[in-house]
């Protein structure tokens, strides 16, 4: 027994059962190492198994389709915030031409680079944004596009220190504790003919790259994909699962048995043919029909002595419902998304129960939205743009290289997730207003909308209503306050009633 300076016994970790060491234990591997350790030695496999799951496993594509649905949507609404109110409207509008050329290809919006950084994300653990500078005569809006860039570009296995005393940990470059670069090779090591070499490595500064991921723990220098936790225990489900298929699938074309009984079956005229096959066990036999097939409604008549045993319809087993339910169960929570939206099982579940459900579930959504998606990716390539514009003048911005960060300021509107009740989320939110609980522009920017915008649109759309009305002979059309909604002004007389948009 070993005691401490008080002459009192060390505990060995029994007051709590979680660190015991007893039979119960034995075999329990907990490593006592540092995030980057591990992640060394298991980052790519849990990458290469989760994407292989991606493609093939039905519930892990889906709990990665749907939190990445649930998180960008139809994308993300960027509004400049800077108080000086012509710079914020000239970048808003620059923006929104510039989204649409981001992609050197020409096949991704901002919106859907956005999907794709975080299905990667998701999947694979992290992605990479490389900015890429254009020249003027490219004939772009802002000289500025954006490559995405898969982890394998950069080496987990490259760790070294340099002769400037930086130090390179899992192809990330620090000086001291700040990142100063990454390295990339230059084409993706598993996907072309040309070999893959730790000395062709491009050196890409720390500000030219958005390294896109979730860290799992404080220094985490790589990221993991978020079905790392899941991805053994669906694989073993899915063996089953399938072993399970082709057993049916074997068994149903067997609809019965034909036996017969025999007192002395060795000197039954049976005992001549091979029970199994039917062959004949002697020469001067005749071979034995090897089945017996009929149409629907048939009437059999057996030999004497012959019994034919039909085949029960396929059991499952008792509780193989309840079973497979709560292995799909374990596997949506291990991904963090609701059992309901991954299977697409509601049964027994109502609109208050779905609530419950619902409210956890976008409120972790709403923090990677905020915190990753948001502001590594969104907010990271504004920067960009925003830098590219003041430096060819397409946006006047004066003390810009003292103070980026005051032009730079933006609002991020991820896509609003929709009522579950329109009339009375609607409802609730209008009481928010007009009770001060909330405001207008707030609700705007929660729906993921340019209240701006709105108003104007709508007063266009006012103006547009009233001159039709006037054109057709229709006097006093009322406000525009819902779809074919009646005036507002009472007219009395019948066949006078007025109709307002």
């Amino acid at each position: 027994m070993i005691l401490n300076q008080y002459g009192h016994p060390i505990s060995s970790g029994r007051d709590y059962e979680g660190a015991t060491q007893g039979a119960r234990a034995n075999g329990w591997a907990a490593s006592p190492s540092g995030v980057n350790r591990i992640n060394q030695g298991s980052a790519q496999t849990l990458t290469n198994r989760s994407r292989a799951g991606q493609r093939n496993s039905p519930i892990l594509r889906s709990g990665i389709g749907q939190r990445t649905t649930a998180e960008v949507g139809r994308g993300f609404t960027l509004l400049s915030t800077c108080s000086e109110q012509a710079y914020a409207d000239a970048a808003t509008k620059l923006w929104n031409m510039a989204r649409f050329e981001l992609d050197p290809n020409g096949q991704l919006n901002d919106a859907a680079i956005a999907d794709l950084c975080v299905r990667t994300r998701l999947a694979a653990g992290e992605i990479f944004i490389r900015r890429i500078r254009r020249r003027l005569r490219d004939g772009l809006t802002v000289p500025l596009q954006v490559e995405l860039l898969e982890g394998e570009f950069c080496p987990i296995s490259l760790n070294r220190k340099l002769p400037n005393g930086n130090r390179i940990i899992q192809g990330v470059e620090f000086k001291r504790r700040r990142i100063v670069a990454y390295w990339f090779y230059l084409d993706h090591p598993h996907d072309g003919l040309d070999s893959a070499s730790l000395t062709r490595l491009e050196r890409v500064p720390a500000a030219d790259v958005i390294h896109h991921f979730k860290p799992e723990r404080p220094g985490a220098v790589r990221g993991v994909p978020s079905t790392s936790a899941v991805l053994l225990k669906d694989k073993t489900f899915r063996d089953y699962d399938d072993a399970e298929l082709v057993r049916k699938k074997e068994r149903a074309p067997y609809t019965g048995f034909l036996s017969r009984q025999d007192d002395d079956p060795m000197d039954s005229e049976a005992a001549e043919y091979d029970p199994a096959t039917g062959d004949p066990l002697f020469p001067d036999s005749d071979a034995a029909p090897r089945y017996e097939s009929v149409e629907g409604g048939t009437m059999l008549r057996g030999l004497l002595g012959e019994k034919m045993t039909l085949f029960d319809g396929d059991n499952t087993g008792q509780g193989y419902a309840d079973y497979m339910r709560w292995q799909a169960l374990q596997i949506a929570a291990g991904q963090e998304v609701p059992y309901p939206m991954v299977t697409g099982d509601w049964n027994g579940l109502n609109d208050r129960l779905v609530r419950a459900m619902l409210q956890p579930f976008h409120r972790s959504v709403s923090f990677d939205q905020t915190n990753l998606s948001g502001f590594q990716v969104m907010f990271g390539i504004w920067c960009w743009v925003m830098d590219a514009a003041v430096q060819v003048g397409k946006l006047d911005a004066p003390g810009y290289a003292d103070n980026p960060w005051f032009y730079r300021a933006v609002d991020v509107r991820p896509d609003a997730f929709k009522h579950l009740h329109p009339e009375q989320d609607i409802k609730a939110r209008q009481r928010a207003i007009d009770g001060n609980l909330s405001n207008v522009d707030a609700e705007a920017a929660d729906n993921g909308r340019d209240i701006e915008k709105n108003m104007q649109i709508n007063a266009q759309r006012l103006a547009q209503w009233q001159r039709i009305c006037r054109e057709n002979g229709v006097e006093n059309p009322g406000n525009m306050t819902g779809v074919f909604s009646a005036s507002n002004t009472p007219t009395s007389g019948a066949g006078n009633e007025q109709i307002s948009v």
